[in-house]
């Protein structure tokens, strides 16, 4: 069955009410087409470049015109042959924390671009991106030890992107105190909750969120046509 943006978003909620996901990486303005079927597969096709596809459930039939597509991980046997997998990700979200910040810092373009190439050079988003609505900075003494980015989406909501730590600070609970921070930062900002995505090879990552109360909303494989 063909839904509309109000139909699809009233479908996503009904099968998943306290999940923000659609909310947020769905938003109306690139909204193409959406179906659920008879099973409760949800295919969703937005604006990204070209089409954009996201299929949420365990048996999706992927639309031939998809190039790119993220689906959930449990419905993979589904892909068709055509397709390669490229990467995994899982995507998070957790409310946010009213609270003072304790590091009110700021720190140069210039230096977080060269933290993040060091650190995490696979980062989503880098200083300069138009979406960047706040920089979280993290110090120890002088050294920067960890940023996170809070950026307002497509949707208009604002999540959490580009969340680094230095690697020689691992394990020591910086990963925490930033997370900490960023949240009582969205909680300044006027939201009730940040959502984030992260790869799913990323087992600490995970670990830092779960422990932070995050809730997974869903494992995604992205794939690509060959």
């Amino acid at each position: 069955m063909k839904l509309n943006f109000e139909e699809a978003q009233s479908a996503y909620r009904t099968k998943f009410p306290e999940s923000p996901f659609f909310d947020t990486w769905v938003p109306q303005s690139k909204f193409v087409s959406a179906e659920i079927d008879s099973t409760g597969n949800l295919i969703i096709s937005r604006e990204d470049k070209g089409i954009y596809g996201i299929a949420i459930g365990t048996s999706p039939a992927i639309p031939a015109e998809w190039k790119s597509f993220s689906m959930e991980s449990s419905g993979i046997e589904f892909m068709p042959d055509d397709c390669k997998v490229v990467a995994r990700w899982d995507c998070y979200w957790a409310p946010t924390i009213s609270g003072t910040l304790q590091n009110i810092d700021t720190a140069t373009d210039e230096e977080i671009k060269s933290f993040l190439d060091l650190h995490a050079p696979e980062s989503s988003v880098y200083p300069g991106n138009d979406e960047i609505q706040r920089w979280i900075i993290l110090r120890e003494g002088q050294e920067l030890v960890g940023v996170a980015a809070i950026c307002k989406w497509q949707s208009g909501k604002l999540m959490i992107s580009s969340v680094a730590t230095h690697s020689d600070y691992r394990g020591k609970g910086f990963g925490k105190k930033l997370m900490r921070e960023t949240l009582i930062a969205g909680h300044d900002m006027g939201v009730d909750l940040l959502c984030l995505g992260v790869r799913h090879s990323n087992i600490s990552a995970q670990r830092l969120y779960a422990s932070l109360n995050f809730t997974l909303m869903h494992n995604f494989t992205y794939c690509e046509r060959r």
